[in-house]
């Protein structure tokens, strides 16, 4: 008994504490050591589909993998559209052909053109007789018999009918009607069909037209693009962005043409981050002569990156490296089901692979995938919720 109270006061004079049981569970126990560690069952391990890599020596190498799509420098598309409501009479062309700038597309016809024929008319009557009466009245005041403000009231009168022509002109001019449309006097008719036409030169991407359709002002018929250079769009993130430099080549493939490389230069890195996935949207311009890259084809670019170290030291998938506490770490193997939190300084990065200064020795054996759900489990535990000390 003497002995028993002699080891307990030893304990406590040292700051031991009395070991007590550890509470166990179908997935996983609290180990009560001074480090962070998270044990796991067997079973708990297979459900969190732990992957664990022996520590290797490597380079990240020169290129960095990121996913990116086809799209068309917007100064070389256009959504061709009725300027006025009307039906589809004639349809010219078809998805695929090469069209002119102010080629016809197809024609609508509308009676409302009549209407916008005649207003044309009825302001050039207006403004060739506020015209006439102008140079009237300044005669007549020369030679003394108007006033001044019969000339003053002329001139705002006709300033009004040209304003009124003018947008009369406009009008008509959108619509792709000549200002000498048939005259009534000879027994011309206005015409009712408008001419569709494509305000670029390019290929017809989409027709949405058909004959016969009724359609609105503004409403989109086609679409017109030139391929003969397309964008590379790249979604970079925050941490890589430093890798990226406008005249950096870019080579790329797509699922439709496996086998055949794409090359292209960085045009612009942009300025701002989208807020949610923390990318940034980066712009290679790419040569297409033979058309075969699509707007809206994904594909998967390779950056060359010349800034990259090649020294060797360990080199992890990036999902490894968890921010814990604001600090890069890992999770170390020390035994079945024990995985001790690790922290870790990171040299250089990828969009997939980090390559650590310090923190973890070759040989060692560390999670390199599952590790967001160790951490998980690391934080529960430290709430008092789950299994991890």
């Amino acid at each position: 008994m003497i002995r028993t109270v002699l080891m307990v006061m030893t304990l406590m004079a040292c700051g031991g504490r009395t070991p007590s049981p550890e509470p166990h569970d179908d997935h996983g126990e609290h180990d009560d050591q001074d480090e962070r560690v998270v044990t796991l069952t067997d079973e708990a391990v297979a459900s969190a589909r732990l992957v664990v890599s022996t520590a290797e020596s490597n380079t990240l190498g020169t290129e960095v993998a990121l996913p990116a799509r086809i799209t068309l420098d917007p100064r070389k598309e256009a959504i061709v559209s009725a300027w006025i409501g009307g039906q589809v009479d004639t349809i010219a062309v078809r998805p695929g052909e090469d069209v002119r700038a102010r080629q016809e597309l197809a024609r609508v016809q509308s009676p409302d053109l009549g209407v916008a024929v005649a207003a044309f008319r009825t302001a050039k009557a207006r403004d060739d007789a506020a015209d006439a009466r102008l140079e009237r009245l300044r005669r007549l005041e020369a030679d003394g018999v108007s006033s001044r403000a019969q000339v003053l009231e002329a001139e705002a009168d006709h300033a009004e009918a040209e304003g009124a022509l003018e947008a009369a002109e406009e009008r008509l001019r959108i619509m792709g009607v000549p200002m000498d449309v048939g005259d009534p006097h000879a027994g011309e008719h206005f015409p009712s069909r408008v001419p569709v036409r494509s305000p670029i030169a390019g290929t017809v991407l989409e027709a949405d037209a058909t004959v016969g359709q009724r359609v609105e002002p503004g409403e989109a018929l086609f679409r017109v693009g030139n391929l003969d250079e397309v964008w590379l769009m790249l979604d970079v993130y925050e941490r890589d962005l430093a890798l990226v430099r406008e005249g950096q080549t870019v080579r790329f493939s797509v699922p439709a043409y496996p086998e055949q490389p794409f090359v292209g230069e960085v045009a612009q890195v942009g300025d701002w981050i989208e807020p949610d996935a923390r990318t940034v949207e980066v712009r290679v311009v790419v040569a297409n002569p033979d058309h075969r890259l699509k707007p809206n084809m994904f594909a998967t670019a390779d950056l060359s990156v010349q800034t990259r170290s090649a020294a060797q030291g360990v080199v992890l998938p990036a999902d490894a490296v968890q921010r814990v506490d604001g600090v890069d770490a890992v999770f170390i193997e020390q035994g079945p089901g024990r995985f001790v939190l690790r922290p870790v300084s990171v040299d250089a990065r990828s969009s997939d692979r980090v390559q650590l200064a310090s923190g973890v020795t070759l040989g060692e054996r560390v999670v390199t995938q599952g590790a967001f759900a160790l951490k998980s489990e690391l934080e529960k535990g430290e709430l008092g919720e789950g299994h991890a000390h």
